[in-house]
């Protein structure tokens, strides 16, 4: 077997070894290397101690400085009336409502509607560390002054429509009012019918009547009895929710299907923009147009904006003082109800009203009668007074009517000709012996009349143009950079106060920009 040939040559035994050849210096005949890069070597096993300058961690023109300047200028007293901590008296200090009222505000600029998140980024974000001189607040003591003071959340946005108004930021000249659908934090699988309501109630009821049992000593039978009437409560409310929900049905079969939520009743299942059906509130928003600021906040249970812009209208009222001159809508908001208050109140409403032909099709397909078979297709015959029907045939004047401002004359046909007629089956499905009757309208309501005639106008179209870039983006605003696109918190009373922070924030944001800002340039401007 021939001997294998050494890898490598070692020195012997008192042979000195030849010093090794550096990496660079290779044998004749190989090209250069060069050295390898040197690198910083990173060191974290180690301990260090800073200084940190709390004014210089933002700048001046910061809008943490501006938000807590604006909160300075407010009437913020009422905030104080339930804090038990006393000056000379024992026990912790309580939070500032100027600072807690700021911290908020902050957060939802930044998009930050969770009370945990907001006590989590409070360690390292610098408008919130200079808020708190790098403090750290609790997020129970953030998630309670959120939804616990809202009487007072509301006094503060009025205040700063004041304001506003004082600064010319608010004219209440023109008014666009829109509304949008926000999520409920209740599941769609806590909603039940009836039956389930009751029988739940009666079992709750049952356990809290029960004396307590185990060995659990008195707190935790105090917890239990406590969490029964909770539940019981809730089921109660649950079931009146139910009865309104049921009263707003005409079917009795529309009836035994209706179903709340027994986690949070006040919701209603709302169909969205997606297409999405969920457990939702309406927002209603009325913004003025002269800068964007939400002058108006409401949170409604009704999944219709039809009846809900008289409301909305008091809204502002109540808020300033006094009604807009003039309030722009979209369609869903137009209707003989909306037009006649806004008249009564003297405010000049301005939206498109659907096409009375558009409600008669609609009307006749209810009915099963083929809606190109509607009253407006019939031929008026100015020489007899009579109609005529699709078929060719005269339609005899039988008697006039009036409904609710509306006048109609009613015609029909004679029986004879309509079971023979080749179109029956869609004109006259419904007993055609009698013959096809048809109520026609001759004249319309006054007011609504008039309202028709002003939006033909190029002014009035020209207006309603504008809605949508003003109406619409403070739901941009909210729903894109605040983020309220669902409620945290359960119940129509602390999503109303969700819903009013998120708009305080905007109008906040609009003062800063339109008021703050420019104080401070010209100042700097003064100063160099």
């Amino acid at each position: 077997m021939p001997e294998q040939q050494a890898l490598l040559e070692m020195p012997t035994v008192g042979e000195e070894a030849s010093p090794p050849r550096p990496l660079c210096e290779l044998p004749p005949g190989n090209p250069p290397v060069a050295p390898a890069p040197k690198y910083r070597r990173v060191e974290r096993n180690q301990t260090t101690v800073g200084v940190i300058d709390v004014e210089e961690l933002i700048g001046q023109d910061h809008k943490a400085r501006a938000i807590w300047a604006l909160m300075g200028q407010l009437d913020l007293s009422r905030f104080g009336e339930q804090v038990k901590s006393k000056e000379g008296e024992a026990g912790r200090p309580a939070w500032d409502p100027r600072l807690l009222c700021s911290v908020w505000l902050y957060g939802y600029s930044e998009g930050i509607t969770s009370a945990r998140e907001l006590e989590r980024v409070m360690e390292y974000e610098p408008g919130l560390r200079w808020l708190t001189g790098l403090g750290s607040i609790n997020h129970h003591t953030l998630s309670d002054f959120r939804v616990e003071r809202k009487p007072e959340l509301d006094e503060l946005f009025v205040q700063l429509l004041v304001a506003m108004e004082e600064a010319k930021l608010v004219s209440l000249e023109r008014v666009m009012h829109d509304g949008t659908k926000v999520r409920a934090r209740a599941g769609v699988d806590t909603f039940r019918r009836e039956a389930t309501v009751k029988e739940r109630l009666e079992k709750a009821r049952e356990l809290v009547q029960e004396d307590p049992q185990g060995e659990g000593g008195k707190r935790r039978e105090a917890a239990q009895q406590r969490a029964g009437r909770e539940r019981e409560q809730r089921l109660k409310e649950a079931l009146e929710e139910l009865q309104k929900i049921q009263s707003s049905k005409g079917d009795e079969e529309e009836k035994k299907q209706a179903r709340v939520s027994l986690s949070e009743p006040e919701a209603r299942m709302m169909k969205h923009g997606d297409g999405g059906i969920a457990p939702s509130y309406n927002l209603q928003v009325s913004t003025d147009a002269a800068q964007g600021v939400i002058v108006g906040v409401e949170l409604s249970q009704n999944s219709n904006d039809a009846k809900e812009l008289d409301g909305a209208v008091e809204e502002v009222k109540r808020n300033l003082g006094r009604e807009p001159e003039q309030v722009v809508a979209d369609g869903g908001f137009i209707n003989r109800d909306s037009i006649e208050k806004m008249e009564e109140r003297g405010v000049d409403l301005i939206g498109p009203m659907g096409d009375p032909r558009e409600r008669s099709e609609a009307a006749m397909k209810a009915s099963g009668i083929d809606p190109q078979y509607a009253p407006h297709f019939f031929i008026w015959d100015a020489d007899s007074s009579t109609l005529q029907c699709p078929a060719g045939k005269s339609m005899k004047y039988v008697g006039g009517s009036q409904k609710r401002g509306n006048q109609y004359r009613q015609y029909r046909a004679e029986g004879g000709d309509c079971v023979p007629c080749r179109h029956q089956q869609k004109c006259c499905p419904r007993e055609p012996e009698k013959g096809r009757m048809v109520s026609r309208l001759e004249k319309e309501q006054e007011v609504v009349a008039r309202f028709r005639e002003k939006m033909k106008t190029a002014e009035a179209q020209q207006i309603y143009r504008q809605r949508g870039a003003v109406a619409e983006f403070p739901f941009a605003q909210l729903k894109e950079r605040f983020g309220v696109r669902k409620f945290r918190v359960f119940g129509k009373w602390k999503a109303e106060a969700e819903a009013m922070w998120a708009c305080l924030a905007h109008n906040v944001m609009i003062w800063v920009r339109l008021c703050w800002h420019k104080a401070v340039v010209a100042s700097a401007a003064a100063v160099a």
